[in-house]
């Protein structure tokens, strides 16, 4: 009577390794890629919405408060009451801790919004993001504009 093995053979599983090899080859790029686009767009989101946060506390408190970049962006930041004299020691409302991998710079070094949400004085700023590793020509810069009056608006761009 013919009996029947079960299993695999030793060239199945070399077959199976060898597929496994060549997916995980051309997958891991493209993971890291991906890993790298979510960190710019969630050190965006927080600078953004860091910015929002400090033109909404002015606005709802009725009277001037800075968004402070006291050491530059790459150490963090912060939401103060007062104007920019003050620092982020002194009469600070929140704090935020600077993501890293990504590349900082800004127009201006700190962003005063009156009791109506605008900027004071009345001229629009930016700042950009980019990852650290961002070859020139690649489409991973984001700019953050400030308008005059406080609305804000990011822009994609290429890395120079």
């Amino acid at each position: 009577m013919f009996r029947k093995n079960s299993g695999f053979t030793i060239i199945e599983l070399l077959i199976t390794l060898v597929v496994l090899a060549i997916v995980a080859a051309v997958a891991i790029p493209g993971f890291g890629r991906l890993i790298d686009g979510n960190r710019l767009v969630t050190s965006t989101n927080l600078l953004m919405s860091s910015i929002r946060f400090a033109r909404t506390e002015a606005i709802k408190r009725g009277t001037t408060v800075t968004f402070s970049t006291d050491g530059g962006l790459a150490t963090g930041w912060c939401v103060h009451s007062g104007d920019a004299s003050g620092d982020c020691t002194n009469n600070q409302i929140r704090s935020f801790a600077s993501p890293s991998n990504v590349t900082f710079t800004s127009s201006a070094t700190d962003l005063v919004f009156d009791r109506r949400g605008f900027l004071v004085p009345q001229t629009s700023q930016s700042f950009t993001i980019a990852p650290n590793n961002c070859a020139s020509g690649e489409p991973n810069l984001r700019r953050i504009r400030v308008s005059p009056v406080g609305r804000t608006e990011i822009d994609d761009e290429v890395c120079p």
